[in-house]
């Protein structure tokens, strides 16, 4: 009976793209000693039994007693070890979502996590801990930038300690910068109450709603760099474009897209990269493609090309189509923050920290 309750919500956000994009948010089940989390790879519309992974909840409690090693690499790899040895039989092929342990550390049946842009423009926001404590008094737990894995998981876990201690009742929504939300509840219908009323709370504080109609542009302008990316990546490249409102906009000048020159949240650096490429001219894409690849060492997906909006260009359609829409994400994202104080980027050794983790490498894969 949880399963399918945990299969039917997950379905249910999965399906709306204001709440979940790409595979972003996960959803986890409590029974008895298991715990029902979604497995990579998985995305929540259209998931089904088969998508989640079974695993032992004592073993999960067990890694928060452990001492790993401050070395992020090493550290990350014995916990992945220990992650997977908590699936139980049959689960071998299934490999849980990053944030398992996250799920593990709530109390109750059900959680829910997602990176909607109405929730990030709090998350990804200089007044976001201000304006979230105005909003929701203490009805919450503010996570400050951490790095995702078991440090995140740690930082989670003794905050949801002291909460109860503090506050004698049990945390059911965590709130991570840069990040996302993490709702909890007993039901599904709980589950639901709760995620509307926080996004009507933080809708009543938005100024300003991001523009995301197009535009219809002369097709010199759109076709020109097409063509220069082809002419550098072949005829294969699969190449999206888009001309809405808010991109034509960040796109008018360097200083009016600083905004989007960096990421807000892991989900960008997974289907954008860290970073994208500013153009002032077509023609300079051959030299600064080369550049970007150099300094980074590895290609942009994002190009912003100055007054024509945002080019995203991939191997494949898919890939191609993503990066856009994660794109338009954090687009919506840098609107929305407007009305919380300006947009607040992640942290330089954050993004390097992402840019290099195993996990997320495993995840683009996947995407």
């Amino acid at each position: 009976m949880v399963l399918k309750e945990l299969i039917k919500f997950s379905n249910k956000y999965g399906a709306d793209e204001e709440l979940v994009l790409a595979g972003g948010g996960n959803t986890s089940a409590k029974e008895g000693n298991i715990l029902y989390v979604k497995a990579s790879g998985f995305p929540l519309a259209g998931i089904n039994e088969e998508g989640f992974v079974k695993l032992d909840r004592r073993k999960l409690d067990e890694m928060f007693t452990k001492d790993y090693p401050d070395d992020d690499a090493v550290r990350e790899a014995l916990v992945l070890k220990d992650l997977m040895a908590a699936r139980l039989p049959g689960e071998e092929r299934k490999r849980p979502s990053v944030e398992t342990s996250l799920h593990g550390i709530f109390p109750q049946t059900f959680v829910l996590h997602l990176h909607p842009a109405l929730v990030n423009a709090l998350t990804c926001a200089k007044r976001g801990k201000e304006s979230a404590e105005e909003l929701f008094g203490n009805d919450f737990i503010w996570i400050g930038s951490t790095k995702p894995g078991y440090l995140l998981a740690k930082a989670c876990f003794s905050a949801m300690e002291d909460y109860s201690i503090k506050n004698g009742k049990t945390a059911n929504v965590l709130i991570m910068q840069n990040h996302g939300i993490f709702i909890a509840a007993n039901s599904p219908e709980e589950l639901e109450n709760r995620l509307k009323d926080i996004l009507n709370k933080i809708s009543t504080r938005i100024k300003r709603l991001p523009d995301m109609s197009q535009t219809k542009l002369p097709n010199d302008g759109p076709e020109q760099m097409k063509t220069a990316i082809r002419n550098v990546l072949g005829k294969s490249v699969y190449i999206c474009c888009d001309s809405g409102a808010e991109a034509l906009r960040l796109s008018a000048n360097l200083s009016e897209a600083q905004p989007l020159l960096k990421p807000f949240t892991p989900d960008h650096i997974v289907y954008c990269k860290a970073y994208p490429l500013y153009l002032e001219s077509v023609n300079d894409f051959e030299k600064q493609y080369n550049l970007y690849s150099e300094k980074n060492g590895y290609p942009p997906k994002i190009i912003l090309l100055k007054g024509m909006g945002f080019f995203s260009f991939a191997s494949t359609e898919k890939e191609a189509v993503l990066a856009k829409k994660l794109f338009n994400d954090a687009i919506k994202i840098a609107v929305y923050s407007e009305s919380f104080g300006g947009p607040l980027h992640m942290e330089d050794d954050l993004i390097d920290f992402i840019v290099n983790w195993e996990v997320e490498s495993y995840r683009q894969k996947q995407a």
